[in-house]
Order: C-alpha cells, then sequence, then structure tokens
C-alpha cells in the first residue's frame, strides 16, 4: 500500500498517547489548541468532514484527506473503524504527512507548513532561558536583647520581679537587711529601756 507509512505513523502516535480519534475527542483536542493535524478518512460523511474542518480551522491546523477508508483507518490505530482523527504532537503529524507528500504532490503544502511548525518548535526548544539573576541576601533585623534576669533567692525560696530584676520577697530578705531594721527600731527615741533585774 503506497500511504503505509503514513499509517505506520498513525499507530505510532497512538501508542503513545498522542492521537484523538472521534469526533468529540478531535474536538477536545482542537479546542485545547494541542491538535497539530486534523486528518478524515476519504469516505467520512459530509458532516464529520464539516466538523473536521471547522475543528482545524478553529485551531490553526491543517487538514488532511488521507486516501484510505474508514476501515482501513481504524485498523492502522486499533479500532474498529474511524473517521476523524487529530495528531497532537507535531513531529509525529510532520512525519506521516511527509510520507503521505513523498508519494503524493497534493499533501506537499501540509507537509512544508507542518515542518516549518515543528522546525520553530525545535529551536524554542533548544533555547536556555536565561537564569535569574541571584538576588542579594536580604539583612535579618536584629534582635533586641532581653534583659538579663537575675535570680535572687532568700530564706523562703520565693522571689518577685522589679523593674526587669527579680528580687527576693519580704519574708526572704537577707540577715543583714532585718538586722538593720532592728537596730533602727531600738534607736527611735521616747522608747524606755528595759528594767535591771533584781538582785
Amino acid at each position: 500500500m503506497a500511504n503505509e507509512p503514513a499509517l505506520q505513523m498513525l499507530g505510532l502516535a497512538r501508542r503513545a498517547g498522542k492521537l484523538a480519534f472521534g469526533e468529540e475527542l478531535v474536538r477536545e483536542a482542537c479546542t485545547d489548541k494541542k491538535a497539530r493535524c486534523v486528518m478524515t478518512a476519504s469516505d467520512a460523511g459530509e458532516s464529520t468532514a464539516k466538523k473536521a474542518a471547522f475543528y482545524a480551522e478553529r485551531a490553526g491546523v491543517p487538514l488532511v484527506v488521507l486516501p484510505v477508508d474508514k476501515q482501513t483507518l481504524g485498523a492502522a490505530i486499533g479500532k474498529n473503524g474511524c473517521a476523524v482523527c487529530a495528531v497532537t504532537d507535531i513531529g509525529l503529524a510532520a512525519a506521516a504527512v511527509q510520507k503521505l507528500a513523498a508519494q503524493d504532490a497534493a499533501y506537499e503544502a501540509a507537509a512544508v507548513l507542518l515542518q516549518e511548525k515543528n522546525a520553530r518548535i525545535q529551536s524554542r526548544k533548544g533555547k536556555k532561558k536565561p537564569k535569574d539573576r541571584v538576588k542579594a541576601p536580604q539583612a535579618q533585623p536584629r534582635e533586641t536583647a532581653k534583659p538579663a534576669v537575675h535570680s535572687a533567692r532568700g530564706t523562703s525560696g520565693r522571689t518577685h520581679r522589679v523593674d526587669g530584676r527579680t528580687r527576693p520577697s519580704g519574708a526572704a530578705r537577707t540577715g543583714g537587711q532585718a538586722h538593720r531594721a532592728a537596730g533602727s527600731r531600738a534607736a527611735r527615741p521616747g522608747r524606755k529601756p528595759g528594767k535591771t533585774p533584781r538582785t
């Protein structure tokens, strides 16, 4: 069969998950701008052919009428019958149409169009994206120093905080503070001295 290499490419596209077949799947592929080429069988119905042309025009891709009937196209992609399909990989689409053009000059225009599109896509893939400039690290705010907490524990072990410091409570004052307080009470005026014991 003269067009067997093209059908082999369609079978390869089906196995690779790059082929949409049937009106519904072809419509979705064209609407999502994933289709690269829409193909119809030579005996596709008038309604199917019009829909395929509309979908291809919407997606901006060529429409190719294959020189095989629905049964032959379906057998190539593993289906009982197929009237319309769309290749979603640009490389596979270009290769399939190129093989058709090698047998029939009527496919030459579509083959050139797909080859040019494939070359543009491949050139974009080869270009490296510019690396983002390394940003200077931002200075982190300094942490404010927390006031040191000194623990001063008396005999009772209780402490209390005053102005960021920890001081012992009144019941836990040191012995020197208690001694000074007792001396001040004894030196107050108006206090009677203790009686001396009689002998």
